[in-house]
């Protein structure tokens, strides 16, 4: 439910600001260059969560894990620079709060942005790709991997700007405290993530 509330009010932001910036989408004077910020919050679906263990007697044992109501919270913050007005690359880092079971991650990860133009409202491509940190006893470090597309647009006449998006989420979680390649027990969690932020 949450998610299809979700998904038709990102789908509505999306047409509403397409609609009435087509007539004025003129170059984005101050965002599509230089250094940028995108703070952005977002809601995560679990679809999909495995736990993975490996003996040397049984090799790896593959556990469907429960997801009902499996359902995460993040905060995110990315530090990048456009290298043109349709190319961007960041740095981020980020808080996930995961309920069903209870656990939390820290993101620091690479983003890309592809932009299909140059005004100030543009769709565009993105992907995440990074590790998670130890923390919580260094019982849940991994790497994570995002892909989707987004809207950015004007909220007002002014110099602030929305990004939306909606993308594929993964993560690999070490459940021992070790690396993902040594681990001998780990998590792999699949989810849709939809997203809400403002580029600075």
């Amino acid at each position: 439910m949450k998610t299809q509330f979700f998904t038709t009010l990102l789908l509505s932001l999306f047409m509403s600001s397409f609609s009435q910036n087509k007539q004025e989408n003129n170059v984005d004077e101050y965002r599509n260059k230089g250094y940028f910020n995108i703070t952005r919050f977002s809601y995560i679906k679990v679809n999909e969560a495995k736990l993975e263990t490996f003996s040397t007697t049984n090799g790896i044992v593959v556990t469907e894990l429960p997801i009902n109501r499996a359902t995460a919270y993040s905060l995110q913050t990315i530090n990048g620079y456009f290298f043109s007005p349709y190319f961007s690359a960041g740095i981020g880092i980020g808080l996930d709060g995961y309920s069903n079971p209870n656990f939390n991650t820290l993101p620091i990860f690479l983003d890309l942005r592809t932009y299909f133009n140059d005004g100030k409202s543009s769709p565009y491509l993105y992907t995440n790709y990074g590790t998670l940190v130890k923390i919580e006893g260094g019982k849940n470090n991994g790497a994570i991997f995002n892909i989707g597309v987004g809207f950015k647009f004007p909220l007002n006449k002014n110099r602030f700007i929305m990004v939306t998006d909606i993308s594929y989420s993964y993560k690999t979680i070490s459940n021992d405290g070790l690396s993902i390649r040594r681990s001998e027990s780990w998590t792999q969690i699949k989810g849709t993530m939809l997203s809400l932020g403002i580029l600075f």
